[in-house]
C-alpha cells in the first residue's frame, strides 16, 4: 500500500467530524489546502450468495482525523469552517497539539497492516500462511504436546507428528501402553498449556 508520509514540520491536531462525515471532512480539508491524515482500517466481507470476499475500508477512529497546520498562526477558524468538521479537540477552548511521534506511529502501524482484518494482513503479521497446510504447520510444530478436545480420543494427550498435505494433524496418542497415530483437524486439538487459535 503506497501512502504519502506525515510532514514532521507541521503541528498536528485532532479534528472531530460530524457523524459519518470522516470522508467529507478529509476531502474538504484537503481542498482547503491543509495536510490531512485520515487513518483507516481494511476488513473483509463475504457475500452470502456468491461467497466472494471483498475488501472494504472504515475509519480507524470513528469521527476523528488529524490535520497538520503551519506552526505560526494556525488557521483554526478555516479548519472549523470546512464542511464535515465539528471541532478541533483541545483543553479549555485551546486546540491541543499531538506529538508528531504519535501520529507517525499510527501511520506506520497502518502502513504495516497492523489494524487491518484481511487475509493479506494476517499473512503479513504471520498469523496465517498462504495455504491451509502452512497455517496449521505454523501453529502446530512437530513435537508439540496437545490435548484432544473432540472425537473418540477426547481428553487424551498427544504429540504432533506431522501435518498432512490436506492440512490435517498427524497425532501420536498413547493408548494401552503403545503409541497410535490419528489424523485430526486443527480444531479438534489444543496446545497443552494454552488454547490454540
Amino acid at each position: 500500500m503506497a501512502k504519502a508520509s506525515i510532514d514532521p514540520g507541521k503541528d498536528w491536531f485532532v479534528v472531530r467530524t460530524n457523524v459519518k462525515c470522516e470522508d467529507k471532512a478529509a476531502n474538504n480539508l484537503r481542498i482547503a489546502g491543509f495536510d490531512v491524515y485520515y487513518p483507516r482500517q481494511r476488513y473483509e466481507r463475504k457475500h452470502k450468495r456468491t461467497n466472494c470476499i471483498t475488501v472494504h475500508e472504515r475509519p480507524l477512529m470513528l469521527r476523528y482525523l488529524f490535520v497538520g497546520l503551519r506552526t505560526i498562526d494556525p488557521p483554526f477558524g478555516f479548519v472549523r469552517n470546512c464542511e464535515g468538521v465539528e471541532s478541533i479537540l483541545g483543553v479549555n477552548g485551546r486546540p491541543m497539539r499531538i506529538p508528531y511521534a504519535i501520529i507517525e506511529r499510527i501511520f506506520d502501524e497502518e502502513v504495516n497492516l497492523k489494524f487491518d482484518d484481511t487475509r493479506e494482513a494476517r499473512i503479513a503479521r504471520k498469523e496465517e500462511a498462504r495455504t491451509r497446510k502452512e497455517t496449521v504447520a505454523m501453529k502446530f510444530r512437530k513435537g508439540l504436546r496437545v490435548t484432544i478436545t473432540d472425537g473418540p480420543f477426547a481428553s487424551s494427550l498427544g504429540e504432533v507428528s506431522s501435518v498432512t498435505s490436506r492440512g490435517e494433524l498427524e497425532i501420536l496418542i498413547e493408548i494401552f501402553g503403545r503409541e497410535v497415530s490419528a489424523q485430526l483437524q486443527a480444531g479438534q486439538v489444543e496446545l497443552v498449556g494454552r488454547t490454540a487459535a
